[in-house]
């Protein structure tokens, strides 16, 4: 996981997180591509990828649209992006 605050700190332990859907066995330089075009969007502290379930967990007030806009796409809510 790829931290931008302090992790002991009160407001990143009550961080929201969000699952995206990323294609399953991304390689290296597609997951750095992603993890830079997310992690200017306003509001993201942390990135967690998956590559072989294929989620991205975005820690943060990050705006789920904005997700959207970047091209990928937002899980219900929870961890679970079966369905």
């Amino acid at each position: 996981m790829v931290e931008r605050n302090d992790p002991t700190a009160p407001a990143a332990r009550a961080t929201r997180v969000l699952t995206v859907t990323v294609p399953p066995g991304m390689c290296r330089r597609c997951v750095r591509a992603v993890s830079g075009r997310v992690s200017d969007l306003p509001g993201v502290v942390s990135l967690e990828f998956d590559v072989d379930a294929g989620t991205l967990r975005v820690g943060g007030e990050v705006d789920p649209a904005a997700l959207r806009r970047a091209g990928l796409t937002v899980c219900p809510d929870g961890p679970d992006c079966s369905g």
